[in-house]
């Protein structure tokens, strides 16, 4: 039996090889022929590869019942089982995102990182369907209403990225974060190495149950909770990494792995034909809307209300790591809904009037003493609020409604380069039945449904003609400074921040530029990016605005519950930047000049950059802060805070997702202890440190530390994690710092055996124990992992304790 396994062996490692000098055949002054060569010969790498069931077609595009359409996919994987048919048009294909099991792109040398990501999320974006009925062997399914009973609730395909580089060319500096960066957009990427041989990259030590999680069950907040999933799934120790075939066998290797993958997709979702003809009918029948327009004009008490929102904000804000870019990202997106939009809807409405001045007329029983759009036929539109980069605005006609949409869609682009506008908008007509609350919650849910169905499109798409800037890969349009940069780029360095909120401060106040953050000017010193978000404000909204449209007379209960969210959407922002005011007042008493810089403080959404040395004093202080102001609420306002440690080279971009992440694992926290009958809702912080300039994902970083419990911080044990990071440096009795680095590096190897043994090393030493009350010798135990987290997180950031104390 050895001698036949080893000749197929011996076969697939000459398949290899045979694939790498095919791919390697270059067509002279054609690369369109060698491009559709190279597809040729995956396509009959994988013909070969996956079961006989799944079908293979070249040149697809792969569309969901919302009638979004995905970038030309080179080769798709798909079953028919359920699906029995392609939509076709001529050559084009179009197949349904609920048949496609492996989407592969095919690229040569040098990978544009910036648009094989951009392909991968035209995919990601699209979304499955459940809306299917068929006949099971037992009963009939209705998976409409038997949500609870799928398992398989939103497939996505397997990503493929296939290409002859090797990631490691000279031009390329950041090759591990480049590499990093595709390896979160793909599944597998299949490249040939520096010896031209073939490989395979693939996240093998990721559960089965992850797997199936990301293929059955991808981004379910779509869905708006519809789903109640039974999960019998058992954590399982298998991962990918088993299927490893050793020597030099990738193209085995990926064979098993990626049937593997498939076998937990098993079958394709059962066809929604309903939601797909419904995407016809709504495509096909525009002609209501324009009813409803007639219908607008005929009646005195019909209107519309429409939101705009700006997306992309932290991406745009995060770009780059010059700080006054940074600046000026925040800037323009502010201006763009407090300024432009105003701006926009008085010049489409001409010599009609319109009201935009709602934050002076917000006081509830205000709308009988000012003229609105309800009382005074001549008024056409009458912003109800703007914040959070939102607007409400009422209109009386569909005619100015979609004017104000084309210029706003036009002055973004123009003021921005690279946002995009989204907008919605429903009918109503005002009389006693109409719930303001219930019409805004549709309007929001239908807003939710056309942003994640949304393809955000770039100005100047680059072509191999333009010159490109080295940051974004974006092309060259300006020269300042004896440097070539984008319009983005020049948008941003010239947007002032005048008029700003920040304004009020001064200056002399904040950093500047990234240098300011750093402790000592140029070093590559750590720095960090912290993201702040109010909990359960959403709620408490909808709640105060339902109470007060039920305590409201039936007559004017709209009118007076619209008023009630203009006063309470200006009292939260009133409530955040008091809060913030009086953090900052805490830390300028000692300090002329904070290493922080504000670049986001809209409604309860916080978000700031700042040296690594002021992280945690700054933090507590706010969060510390909120539980004094909240008197003001008949709500126990808290909030949850993430931070990402980087080093000051490091991408901004990359380090907020971070900092988001870590907060919602803090939120996380938060729901959990909102779950528990009587429970006080607390603040949490959460922080993740990237050393070097890889990042590793943080939630395989943190499983692999499985000696130690994963833990977020309350306000009170923030400030006790803040005063070990300061004992670790300052103590009379402090560990020398050899010792402590030797606790931390023991600590990194997850065996409790070598941490006791550094411990039990310094007790015969003398040395003071580092957590109260522990007997240094003692096994590790459940009671005391917590603890041991605080001293594993302190060690992770005593550097950032050594230097004049930021505490207050």
């Amino acid at each position: 039996m050895q001698r036949p396994l080893e000749a197929i062996k011996k076969h697939y490692q000459s398949i290899a090889n045979a694939i790498s000098d095919q791919l390697q055949i270059e067509t002279p002054n054609h690369h369109v022929t060698s491009g559709t060569s190279r597809e040729l010969i995956w396509l009959e790498v994988f013909t070969n590869m996956v079961p006989k069931k799944f079908k293979l077609e070249q040149s697809v595009f792969i569309i969901d019942s919302f009638g979004e359409v995905s970038a030309e996919v080179d080769i798709a994987i798909y079953d028919e089982q359920y699906t029995p048919y392609v939509f076709n048009y001529g050559c084009i294909k179009f197949i349904p995102i609920e048949a496609v099991s492996v989407a592969i792109q095919s690229k040569s040398r040098s990978v544009d990182v910036v648009n094989v990501i951009s392909w991968a999320q035209t995919i990601y974006k699209l979304q499955p369907q459940l809306d299917s009925y068929t006949r099971l062997q037992t009963r009939l399914l209705d998976t409409m209403k038997d949500r609870a009973q799928q398992l398989q609730v939103a497939t996505r395909p397997i990503l493929i990225l296939c290409s002859l580089d090797s990631f490691k060319t000279p031009k390329r500096n950041d090759e591990k974060l480049t590499l990093a960066k595709i390896e979160r957009n793909f599944d597998f990427v299949l490249h040939l190495d520096e010896g031209e041989q073939f490989q395979v990259k693939v996240n093998a030590e990721r559960e089965y149950l992850e797997w199936f999680k990301q293929l059955n069950r991808y981004r379910l907040d779509r869905y708006g909770g519809q789903f109640v999933l039974r999960d019998k799934d058992l954590k399982t120790d298998r991962t990918l990494e088993d299927l490893n075939i050793t020597g030099e066998n990738s193209l085995l290797t990926f064979k098993m792995q990626l049937n593997q993958l498939l076998m937990l997709i098993n079958n394709p979702t059962f066809f929604p034909h309903r939601s797909y003809a419904n995407m016809f009918n709504k495509a096909l029948n525009e002609q209501v809307r324009w009813g409803e327009v007639e219908e607008m004009k005929k009646c005195e008490k019909q209107f519309l209300l429409a939101v705009y929102d700006i997306t992309g904000i932290q991406d745009y804000i995060f770009a780059s790591n010059r700080m006054k870019e940074n600046m000026g990202g925040s800037y323009i997106v502010g201006q763009l809904v407090e300024q432009h939009f105003v701006k926009v809807l008085k010049n489409c409405a001409g010599k009609n009037p319109v009201r935009v001045d709602w934050e002076t007329y917000s006081k509830e029983g205000d709308e009988e003493n000012n003229e609105s759009v309800f009382n005074d036929k001549k008024i056409e539109a009458e912003i109800v609020y703007i914040g959070g980069g939102n607007v409400l605005v009422i209109y009386r006609d569909w005619a100015l409604y979609n004017k104000v949409n084309k210029a706003f869609a036009l002055e973004v682009i123009v003021k921005s380069a690279s946002l995009t506008m989204v907008t919605e908008a429903i009918p109503f007509t005002l009389d006693k039945d109409t719930s303001y609350v219930e019409l805004r919650k549709k309007l929001m849910q239908k807003l939710a449904e056309t942003k994640a169905t949304q393809t955000r499109t770039k100005l100047n798409q680059t072509l191999p003609i333009f010159a490109q800037e080295p940051f974004k890969g974006e092309p060259i349009t300006h020269s300042k400074n004896d440097e070539l940069i984008s319009t983005e780029q020049y948008l941003k360095r010239e947007a002032t921040s005048a008029g700003s909120y920040f304004e009020k401060f001064g200056e002399q106040l904040f950093a500047k530029e990234t240098e300011d953050l750093k402790k000592n000017k140029g070093e590559d010193s750590y720095i960090a990016v912290v993201h702040i978000d109010g909990n359960g404000m959403g709620v408490w909204l909808d709640n105060q605005l339902q109470e007060a449209e039920k305590a409201a007379e039936s007559d004017s209960a709209f009118r007076t519950t619209l008023q009630t969210h203009r006063g309470l959407s200006l009292q939260i922002t009133a409530f955040f930047r008091n809060v913030f005011e009086k953090t900052v007042a805490q830390f300028t008493i000692r300090h002329t000049r904070l290493p922080l810089r504000p670049l986001i403080l809209d409604g309860d959404d916080f978000t700031f950059i700042c040296q690594g040395d002021l992280v945690i004093p700054f933090t507590q202080a706010f969060l510390k802060q909120l539980e004094v102001e909240k008197e003001e609420f008949n709500f126990e306002i808290t909030a949850c805070a993430g931070a990402a440690f980087v080093h000051s080279h490091f991408p901004f971009e990359l380090a907020y997702e971070i900092a988001e992440q870590c907060c919602q694992n803090a939120k996380n926290t938060y729901y959990k202890d909102r779950a528990i009958p009587n429970t006080i809702p607390q603040s949490y912080f959460d922080f993740y440190l990237v050393r070097g300039s890889y990042v590793k994902i943080m939630d395989e970083q943190r499983k692999s530390q499985t000696y130690l419990e994963d833990q977020t911080y309350n306000v009170e044990n923030l400030g006790k994690l803040q005063s070990l990071i300061r004992s670790l440096n300052h103590s009379e009795e402090r560990w020398p710092h050899s010792r402590l680095v030797a606790l931390y590096e023991a600590y990194l190897q997850d065996e409790s055996d070598a941490v006791q043994l550094v411990k039990s090393e310094a007790a015969s030493r003398g040395y003071k124990n580092l957590i109260n009350n522990e007997d240094s010798t003692k096994e590790n135990t459940k009671e005391n992992t917590k603890e041991e987290r605080m001293l594993f997180d302190a060690l992770q950031l005593m550097d950032f304790g050594k230097g004049e104390g930021w505490e207050y």
